[in-house]
């Protein structure tokens, strides 16, 4: 791929990454060799900085100081964010939460479980060896990084009965341009989101391992990607996956950003 400048767009990028990680690792390590492809395209590409096991409210107060940070070193007056998974219910309550909608110009979120993953809702049934498997993951997510894990709290936020109180009192601001992507596991190697997959299909339906496309639609719906997980779509293996070239894939997303204006 040439370098260029076809993703330079007007506001600068912010990518937020999603539960279970934080910019250097986790449970998988996000973003890959993205920005490094954006950057030599032209945009300018910053990090959410978000614990990895924090709440909703939490991840979106770490973006928020991202935000100003941003705004700081660019001059720039807002900002895109580009959210994956959990990334993008803590970006919806920055900007309907926390009054941001004045700094962001658009979010594109991808696989985010808008209307809450069934996943989540099972795993927390599976007491007590959830309780004391959470309590062990805040401990070690503190002396790794994380100021504030709140396992338990982040899990049930992503529940269907959370996120439909969630989303009548966040409603979408007029000011930011929101706009979303499924995606279907399909024939994709992530082992993985395979076993997450197929423990909890057909009851869930069919997913990128986690979230159903239903759940991840919201705003513009620009469609559900094939046979990519939810771990391929942030390209946590930095390798290619089948058909699905996700470098391309970012490219084309932050290209028609540019177009737009943004």
């Amino acid at each position: 791929m040439s370098v260029g400048q076809d993703c330079k767009t007007r506001y600068p990028l912010l990518l937020a990454h999603g539960l279970g990680v934080t910019e250097h690792g986790g449970l998988y390590v996000p973003w890959g060799r993205i920005p490094d492809v954006l950057r030599a395209q032209g945009a300018q590409v910053f990090f959410g900085g978000q614990d990895a096991w924090g709440s909703i409210e939490d991840g979106a107060a770490r973006l928020a100081n991202a935000v100003q940070r941003i705004r700081r070193e660019t001059g720039s007056a807002r900002v895109n964010i580009i959210a994956h998974s959990k990334g993008g219910l803590e970006a919806r309550h920055l900007i309907s939460g926390m009054g941001y909608g004045r700094y962001v110009a658009s979010l594109t979120m991808l696989s985010t479980p808008n209307r809450g993953s069934c996943v989540a809702q099972w795993l927390l049934r599976v007491q007590p060896g959830i309780t004391v498997w959470a309590q062990g993951n805040d401990a070690w997510w503190r002396r790794h990084g994380d100021t504030a894990p709140m396992t338990l709290r982040a899990g049930r936020q992503l529940t269907p009965a959370y996120l439909e109180g969630f989303n009548r009192t966040h409603p979408d601001a007029n000011c930011v341009y929101y706009q979303s992507w499924g995606a279907l596991l399909g024939k994709s190697v992530d082992t993985g989101m395979r076993l997450t997959h197929g423990l909890f299909y057909p009851t869930h339906g069919s997913s990128d391992g986690l979230v159903t496309p239903a759940s991840a639609r919201w705003g513009r719906y620009r469609g559900t990607l094939q046979n990519v997980s939810h771990q391929q779509l942030v390209d946590a293996t930095g390798k290619d996956c089948g058909a699905f070239d996700v470098r391309a894939f970012y490219v084309r997303l932050v290209c028609e950003l540019a177009e737009m204006g943004f």
